[in-house]
């Protein structure tokens, strides 16, 4: 409301007097500049709201306050807020607008003050609690960060319950190191609780409370899990990067853990063997997770090694590296890691290291169990990636796609064919400006890499492509029924032609033909296809149509369409007409047909040779 004419911040009220019919205002900015502002009566009571809002405001650090008491006399009161920081701080302001101020405070949010108050002022890390003590209405929370740092924070006792079981949770964490603990032992003596928790790396420790409190404690505990337990341990301390698990090994009765991060600080942690369902996922994923990085990688090989596995890992960006866990842990991540979704890690992989730019395949080398993929950026940085030859197909299909903007100018590549080469496929590319060029995949990436280049057609492409190549004189067409919806028969159009090996790329409306859905496929000869379902109301007409460059191929495909999309119109007819049905015979002859036709089909009896047309 009213700015500091040094600064130009705004100014809040410390305290306020009346002086005649004159309100005075006694404010000061965040930085600490005081001054005074004066108000007619008439302009404070239709300002009451808003002057005295900014009563909750500490000037110290610009958190929100709680209003704790007010000591209301006959002619001034003293309101005693409370700052998550600051501790209390009285504030003095005539009676008559005491009522403005606890309206003020229904509109205030205090907690997000208190919340923000549980970090460090000095390293940013989160505090964790010593000990709390309550006096008059103030809960005092005894802080310490991983690094040292000690403060005191404040809290009313009447605060939200959901900001005092967050208050409260900061309990349980390791003063040491931010560990999230588990709690082995409440005990109540007088009015104090004494919690004893286990660091998983600094061991027990004892805390007190109010005892009247202890509840939330329990509470809390009943919600921790060992998993949670677990992923709070995966956080570096030094850094808070995420911490990859080098390997896992039995030390008595407990396992032992060495784990990293990406900034080289280590740590030692202990788990019991009986771990739940949450805590053995959290432990799969650091053993899955790189040591330089973040990305998850991909299991290549295992060796039993005495009492423990070696495991043979390849990070995307930073190539093989090996572990070690226990037999029973590696049963678990053979289960678990194939249903871990690993298209975050590829998206990241195929950024730059330097830059933010997408990176573009420009050539591959195959080795026995890993394809390195030489990469390179728009701004000219190459680098390498690298993948598993048994990696999941989605996988393979997103970095193939790669593979089909051209490096050297970024316009799009083409497929000329695939062919094999011993015990692998040389891969024959296009580029309109910089001619042919070839590599090597594993054989059994060949589909991956055709299908990868289906996904980089849209729709125009096939239009251009369909007007280059052989279109086909027939086409597959059949009558609709006048009730029909010409959505739901494209569907059935659609799922006929999706029985082939041809990818689905767009749909669209057009005059003539109606509902359209284009298909794009690709042999690894080199031979195209692009395939036309279409549905029209207008027409009461079901076609499918086929463009090639291999006439002979082209009319095979056709011909099966043709007979599957028949055979389902037929199952459809029989349905609808709620009957089995019945022999159909020639009108000339009489002799049996042999097979059941649509409306608007034409067959010739195989008797008398008389073509016979069905309305």
């Amino acid at each position: 409301m009213f700015v500091c004419k040094k600064c130009k911040e705004p100014m809040y009220v410390l305290s306020s007097e009346m002086r005649g019919s004159t309100l005075r205002l006694n404010c000061q900015c965040l930085k600490g500049h005081k001054g005074k502002r004066d108000l007619s009566r008439y302009q404070a009571d239709s300002m009451g709201l808003e002057i005295f809002k900014s009563l909750f405001t500490c000037t110290e650090c610009g958190s929100t306050m709680s209003l704790i008491h007010s000591d209301l006399g006959r002619k001034d009161t003293d309101e005693i807020f409370l700052c998550p920081i600051h501790g209390v701080i009285p504030k003095r302001i005539p009676s008559y607008y005491h009522n403005a101020v606890i309206a003020a405070r229904d509109t205030t949010n205090n907690g997000t003050s208190i919340l923000d108050s549980l970090k460090c002022p000095k390293c940013g890390q989160m505090f964790s609690t010593h000990d709390i003590e309550e006096k008059k209405g103030v809960m005092i929370f005894k802080y310490q960060c991983p690094i040292g740092h000690k403060d005191l924070r404040y809290v009313p006792t009447d605060a939200h319950p959901a900001i005092l079981k967050t208050t409260f949770k900061r309990l349980i964490h390791c003063e040491q190191c931010g560990l999230l603990c588990k709690i082995l032992d409440t005990s109540t003596k007088g009015d104090i609780a004494r919690i004893e928790v286990l660091c998983p790396v600094h061991g027990k420790t004892r805390k007190d409370m109010p005892a009247k409190h202890s509840w939330m404690i329990e509470k809390i505990a009943e919600a921790v899990s060992e998993g949670s337990i677990v992923r709070s341990m995966l956080n570096c301390t030094e850094c808070s990067s995420n911490l990859s698990i080098r390997s896992i090994e039995i030390d008595r009765d407990k396992y032992k853990l060495k784990c990293s991060c990406p900034n080289g600080h280590t740590r030692e942690m202990i788990q019991p063997l009986e771990l739940d369902e949450e805590a053995i996922d959290a432990i799969v994923a650091g053993v899955l997770k790189c040591n330089e990085c973040d990305l998850v990688t991909d299991i290549l090989s295992t060796k039993p090694t005495g009492s423990l596995v070696e495991i043979e890992l390849v990070c995307p960006i930073h190539q093989v590296m090996k572990k070690g866990v226990t037999g029973n842990l590696y049963k678990h991540i053979e289960q678990r890691e194939p249903q871990i979704d690993k298209m975050e890690t590829v998206e990241k992989s195929l950024k730059c290291e330097k830059c933010p730019a997408i990176v573009r395949i420009k050539d591959t080398k195959v080795k026995d169990q890993v394809v390195e993929l030489k990469v390179e950026c728009r701004n000219g940085h190459s680098s390498e990636r690298y993948i598993s030859r048994t990696a999941e197909y989605k996988e393979l299909l997103r970095y193939y796609m790669q593979l089909y903007e051209c490096y050297k100018c970024h316009s799009c590549r083409d497929l000329l064919r695939i062919e094999d080469a011993d015990e692998k496929a040389e891969v024959f590319l296009f580029c309109d400006q910089h001619k042919d060029s070839n590599l090597v995949i594993p054989s059994e990436h060949k589909e991956e890499v055709r299908d990868a280049f289906l996904q980089t057609k849209s729709l125009r492409d096939l239009e251009i492509l369909a007007d280059k190549i052989q279109q086909t004189k027939r086409a597959c067409e059949y009558q609709m029924d006048a009730k029909a919806d010409a959505a739901e028969m494209l569907e059935i159009v659609k799922n006929v032609i999706g029985q082939h090996s041809v990818l689905h790329v767009d749909e669209k409306t057009d005059s003539k033909t109606g509902l359209e859905a284009w298909y794009y496929g690709k042999a690894l000869n080199g031979d195209e296809y692009v395939v036309i379902g279409s549905a029209s109301k207008e027409n009461l007409s079901l076609r499918i149509s086929i463009a090639s460059n291999n006439e002979k191929k082209l009319e095979v495909m056709l011909a099966e369409m043709r007979e599957n999309l028949r055979e389902v119109l037929l199952r459809i007819q029989t349905k609808s007409e709620d009957s089995a049905p019945q022999k159909i015979s020639c009108p000339q002859c009489n002799a049996g047909l042999a097979k059941r036709a649509l409306p608007g089909e034409t067959i010739t009896c195989d008797h008398c040779g008389i073509p016979l047309h069905f309305g």
